[in-house]
């Protein structure tokens, strides 16, 4: 059996997809909580009141409310992360399939089947004791998914924008 560049992603992707399903089943996750210790208001140090000032003078007062929301939610920003690499690895898999459909779709079929891994991932805590199966949870899973395929897709649109500027330099230099 040769090995290729398919066989190990998608090796890769069920790994890590067993890896969120043991996650799942643990009676309770607490990465961030106990191990930083943060409690009251994340605002505690005179740099971070300046930094907020600064935001605010600047209309850019959004990004106070969003580190406020992360802070509160820390679990979706930790589903988030978990399945931006879960679609990091599906869109490389599907990336190097041998069918045509999937190479040219894989970050619309990496989308899908993240999400719909997702869901199932819902479903299964949802039987696991001292979990809880949300919407909220399943959103946070599907948002991770996609934000890793609009990366890679601004990773390539980069790339290809670097390769014309190098060939037009090098059509400069020949002239």
């Amino acid at each position: 059996m040769k090995i290729t560049k398919f066989r190990i992603f998608a090796a890769l992707s069920v790994l890590y997809a067993a890896l969120i399903f043991y996650l799942s089943s643990l009676l309770s996750i607490n990465i961030s909580g106990d191990c930083i210790n943060i409690s009251g208001d994340y605002f505690k140090f005179p740099f971070a009141y300046k930094v907020a000032d600064f935001l605010e003078q600047h209309s850019m007062s959004f990004i106070i409310d969003f580190a406020h929301y992360c802070y509160y939610n820390i679990d979706k920003i930790e589903h988030m992360a978990l399945y931006f690499g879960f679609g990091i690895l599906l869109y490389l898999t599907f990336h190097n399939s041998k069918y045509t459909v999937l190479r040219k779709y894989a970050p619309i079929v990496a989308i899908i089947v993240g999400v719909l891994y997702g869901m199932t991932d819902e479903f299964h805590q949802s039987y696991v004791p001292g979990r809880v199966s949300s919407t909220a949870d399943l959103l946070a899973n599907g948002i991770g998914v996609t934000i890793a395929q609009i990366a890679i897709l601004i990773l390539i649109v980069i790339k290809l924008a670097n390769m014309k500027r190098r060939s037009k330099d090098q059509d400069d230099e020949q002239d």
